[in-house]
């Protein structure tokens, strides 16, 4: 017998479970399967918006352990300032940084694909898309993000499509 999509149940990730967004709330609602997908993809958008914007102190250099390079030493991004996102090697590099991060820290992720969009002159800003198949059950979940990395601070910020 196949299961309805009621029946489904979506789990959050520890850190969500942790999270009381409703302190003054004795229990949780009944959650419907939409809204536990809604809230699971605002949960992933916070948690690559965190990663994006914390600085990875390793040296890719120092170990080709691979456990050491997936180690909270490592978690984040490298530092971006100094990057001029115009010239091709700088934004195959931006490009390879952020997939390699993405790749490392987020393993919800199924088919990652990131895009760099043509930087915008008058706002100054570097925008690109993430695209993914979100990891969950029954099926993958497809899941877009549109992010934009700030010119002054390197600030990446992420907003669902």
């Amino acid at each position: 017998m196949a299961r309805r999509d009621e029946d489904i149940r979506i789990t959050p990730s520890l850190l969500d479970r942790l999270i009381d967004m409703e302190p003054t709330a004795s229990k949780d609602p009944p959650k419907s399967r939409f809204t536990g997908v809604q809230e699971l993809k605002a949960g992933v958008r916070r948690d690559l918006e965190w990663l994006l914007n914390t600085r990875s102190h390793g040296d890719e250099t120092v170990s080709e352990d691979a456990e050491v390079r997936r180690s909270v030493v490592f978690y984040g991004m490298p530092d971006i300032l100094g990057l001029d996102p115009k010239t091709p090697a700088e934004k195959k590099r931006l490009v390879k940084s952020l997939e390699m991060a993405i790749r490392r820290f987020e393993p919800r992720f199924l088919d990652l694909k990131i895009t760099l969009e043509p930087v915008d002159e008058v706002e100054r800003q570097v925008k690109f898309r993430v695209e993914a198949k979100l990891d969950m059950e029954p099926a993958p979940e497809p899941i877009i993000f549109d992010t934009v990395i700030a010119s002054g601070s390197g600030e990446f910020a992420v907003k669902e499509r």
